[in-house]
């Protein structure tokens, strides 16, 4: 009976007018050969969002009625580096306690209950190259989050009992900081491709558990400052009403020069010793699988190798289950689940171009041979045309989750102001990605990917990395270049 019902009710819309507008006949014979039409997306101008506020600072307003929130977004792009290595310790702890440790007119269990009331969210903290802070409240709270975040950066409590409690929480951090592979390997990398720098120093238990509350004092209020201020606000507000608010929340930080007379915060930020020379850098650890990184030096942004060499790697590494890597190393030879490559976009320092992956200890000289062999066969042979198109295709189709919320919107024209983009940086993007060429590519590819001058980087058992691999043809880590060993207290050195 359901079924005579539902070819009545059918029969009846199909006679009535409802039928398809376009005939049968007109769909192609398979799925496979329909064409999708063209799809051109633009993404959205960042000068037609942007208010140029008071004292320097710049704001980007997104409109967002469907919700009765406001997000907002706050950066500061200038470096907060340590004069000596250790000042490190209070900084982190500044940073940590910002939010957690109270303000001078609120205790922290008074902010969170202020916070919890209204159900809203606060956070910040200060970072070698920027500072940030945010807040996502409903509209009508907007303004009393504005004046909380001002009190939480520029007059932090640092409360005594939250003091001790993530002074203890920081120091088993450290002690622990060396326990799992992307631990060893993330200290290791930045070793032997940047070298030691205050941007990566790292405190020691000694000077975590030797700062008091009063150190952190003349830390108060620094790491923002109104000229470097770019601030995202996304919701609902009425925009004229919003910017002389914002006027207002910007005129309580300070300027750049009082910022200057504060000691803490003048020391100049020293140059990368860069990468260390060709070869295998080992640390010893007694993990089951062995971490790998096959590296070289990168470019700063902005530069015009970045997107094809973005491209290019999106073809050897990154573009998923399509790339030659996963196809070599991952299906074709079972060594390891995930292994992709990349191109680190840094506008701070000059970035790297790497692979990464884990694999079994026994063979993991194997793999590199099949990735250094990968490397040389493209900078051999080139890429194909179906390649670019579906490297190109993939990363213009990334484009638009750049800007899938107004908030999310709001945040990435603020951040990439900060990184001082150019306002037609989201549509140069788009013409370099679509007018770019094999020959630019393959150039590319080749200058940045050179296979003699690999920086390996593996975290795992030496021994078993060192023993050649019978079943390979006698693959060994010493294959590739003189191996150096990097102990965990050579890790830990600041020089």
């Amino acid at each position: 009976m359901k079924y005579f019902l539902l070819v009545t009710v059918f029969s009846a819309i199909t006679v009535s007018g409802a039928a398809p507008k376009a005939p049968l006949r007109s769909l192609p014979a398979h799925y496979k050969d329909i064409v999708p039409p063209a799809d051109v997306y633009e993404p959205p101008y960042p000068p037609d969002y942007r208010v140029a506020l008071e004292g320097g600072a710049t704001a980007y307003l997104v409109p967002d009625s469907t919700l009765d929130l406001v997000r907002f977004h706050v950066f500061s792009a200038r470096p907060n580096s340590p004069a000596r290595p250790e000042e490190v310790a209070s900084r982190q702890l500044y940073s940590l306690l910002l939010k957690d440790g109270g303000t001078r007119k609120l205790s922290p269990s008074q902010l969170e209950d202020s916070l919890e009331f209204i159900a809203a969210g606060l956070s910040a903290g200060v970072g070698y190259w920027q500072s940030t802070a945010s807040f996502d409240a409903l509209s009508k709270d907007a303004d009393a989050l504005m004046g909380l975040l001002s009190d939480a950066v520029l007059q932090p409590r640092n409360d005594p009992a939250v003091f001790r409690l993530t002074q203890r929480q920081l120091l088993e951090g450290v002690k622990h900081r060396y326990a799992t592979p992307a631990g060893v390997m993330g200290a290791a990398y930045e070793r032997v491709m940047q070298g030691s720098h205050p941007a990566n120093w790292a405190a020691s238990e000694a000077e975590i558990g030797g700062v008091k509350p009063e150190d952190l004092r003349s830390l108060a209020g620094t790491g923002f400052t109104r000229e470097t201020l770019v601030i995202g606000v996304a919701g609902k507000f009425d925009r004229a009403a919003m910017v002389r608010k914002l006027n207002a929340f910007v005129a309580g930080f300070p300027d750049t020069a009082t910022a200057k007379r504060n000691p803490r915060v003048t020391a100049p930020v020293p140059p990368f010793a860069g990468p260390r020379a060709p070869g295998v850098y080992l640390v010893d650890k007694p993990f089951a699988q062995t971490t790998l990184r096959i590296a070289l030096p990168g470019v700063r942004r902005p530069h015009p190798d970045y997107y094809r060499l973005a491209v290019a790697s999106y073809i050897l590494g990154d573009g998923g289950f399509t790339s030659r890597l996963v196809q070599r190393v991952r299906s074709d030879e079972g060594l390891a689940y995930g292994v992709g490559s990349d191109v680190e976009s840094d506008y701070n320092r000059r970035g790297t171009v790497y692979v990464g992956m884990q694999t079994k200890a026994a063979t993991g000289a194997y793999a590199i041979r099949i990735v250094r062999e990968e490397i040389r066969r493209m900078a051999r042979d080139g890429v194909t045309d179906a390649e670019l198109e579906k490297a190109k295709d993939g990363l213009l189709k990334s484009l638009p989750s750049l800007f899938d919320t107004p908030a999310a919107t709001a945040r990435i024209f603020a951040q990439s102001e900060a990184w001082k983009r150019s306002p037609e940086h989201f549509r140069d993007y788009r013409k370099a990605i679509e007018g770019m060429t094999r020959a630019e590519v393959e150039d590319a590819f080749r200058r940045y990917f050179n296979a003699d001058s690999l920086r390996i980087v593996a975290v795992g058992p030496k021994k078993t990395l060192l023993t050649p691999d019978e079943a390979h043809n006698g693959a060994s880590l010493a294959d590739f270049g003189k191996v150096t060993e990097i102990t965990e207290a050579e890790l830990d050195k600041r020089e």
